[in-house]
């Protein structure tokens, strides 16, 4: 059930105590018109692999910033968030350590100008402690340099620091890079795109305005007014027929609290694969299959997810090997682990808490790191 309050249209620019959000805006003005020979193609059935570069900013003494295992647990939401879409990421486990204090203290689309790569998204991951500006945590994107930031953190409902750059903030930047825009684009924010206009609470605009996405419904901009424990918008408006907006709290790209991001819509899946299938600076950076998988790594069968009782490994396609796993609370604890050969294994997880984790699988001297949800 809804909160009603009175109407306010808060921009994109303005303050807010917690979160912040850039877009590119020189890149974004051309975006509609690179799109548009695209749009009506479908590539939506089609695999994508897109290449990612990860670089970690450190003070100058080498100290400090994102730890490789918080490396892994961020780049895990990605997976989480676009795997279910068929676009997957490629990195090769290498991470390009940045030792400057300035730059660590002073998150800024600059950092962008350092060993940026042209053939694949440049990730760039500050302290969770270091603020950007005066709000305690920000992710930023360029979509020219293909390239984003995130840095700080957001403060639960027991004023809790959670870290910004292990949740799908990260997802929403690199959507921004793959050509999505914010699900109030047209409505609660003004962009230099010259074809932005509100979208109707009923959709018939849906394709024309707002986010030009049909299965995203209009959003006024929640501007993280959003209830912590319920995900429920707080806010109320209406469009300019009377209809009451009743935007997507779990979508991740709106402006709803980091903690209830989950998803992307079908709709936006196929702008991304459309885009990164035709616009040129995107065809760099990824790849795509008519079927199958289309990263030449190592994967990883699991389910269910969520998990109740038992969690299945399936390696029964694997090489014959002994594999190790490891799973992790969301507080980074390891709270299980063993081994198995190449056979259909099944773990005992009824002892656990209902959460999110984080499993580790070694193959190869390779770490693949998914999340896992258990519910009793």
């Amino acid at each position: 059930m809804r909160k009603f309050t009175s109407l306010i249209f808060v921009m994109c620019d303005k303050a807010h105590a917690q979160i912040h959000c850039e877009i590119d805006t020189l890149a974004s003005a051309n975006k509609e018109a690179l799109y548009a020979p695209y749009k009506s193609l479908d590539y939506s059935s089609y695999s994508f692999c897109v290449n990612l570069y990860v670089h970690v900013l450190r003070k100058s003494d080498g100290t400090g910033g994102q730890s490789v295992s918080d490396v892994y647990q961020a780049l895990s939401y990605l997976d989480a968030s676009y795997n279910p879409h068929n676009i997957y990421f490629k990195w090769n486990h290498q991470i390009d350590y940045i030792d400057d204090t300035y730059r660590y203290e002073r998150p800024s689309k600059m950092v962008f100008n350092i060993n940026n790569h042209n053939d694949g998204i440049d990730i760039y991951l500050f302290d969770d402690s270091i603020h950007f500006l005066d709000k305690t945590g920000a992710g930023s994107s360029d979509e020219a340099k293909t390239a984003v930031f995130v840095t700080g953190y957001y403060l639960d409902n027991n004023s809790t620091a959670l870290p910004l750059a292990k949740s799908h903030v990260l997802s929403h930047e690199v959507g921004h890079v793959l050509f999505l825009w914010h699900t109030h684009h047209g409505t609660g924010e003004n962009t230099n795109d010259p074809n932005e206009c509100p979208e109707l609470v009923d959709g018939s605009n849906s394709a024309t305005c707002g986010d030009y996405i049909t299965d995203t419904p209009a959003d006024p901009n929640m501007y993280y007014n959003v209830d912590l424990s319920t995900c429920e918008w707080l806010g109320y408006g209406e469009d300019i027929n009377g209809r009451p907006y009743d935007p997507d709290e779990h979508n991740i790209m709106s402006y709803t609290q980091p903690k209830c991001m989950q998803y992307l819509t079908p709709g936006q899946s196929k702008r991304m694969k459309n885009a990164m299938a035709n616009i040129a600076r995107l065809q760099l950076l990824s790849n795509y299959t008519t079927y199958g998988y289309p990263c030449a790594t190592v994967g990883l069968n699991y389910y269910p997810n969520a998990a109740d009782d038992e969690l299945n490994l399936d390696l029964r396609e694997k090489p014959a090997n002994t594999y190790t796993y490891q799973l992790y609370n969301y507080y980074g604890v390891l709270v299980l682990s063993g081994e198995s050969s190449n056979v259909l294994k099944t773990i005992d997880t009824s002892t656990l808490d209902e959460g999110l984790y984080f499993l580790h699988f070694y193959e190869n001297g390779e770490l693949i790191v998914k999340q896992l949800i258990i519910e009793h």
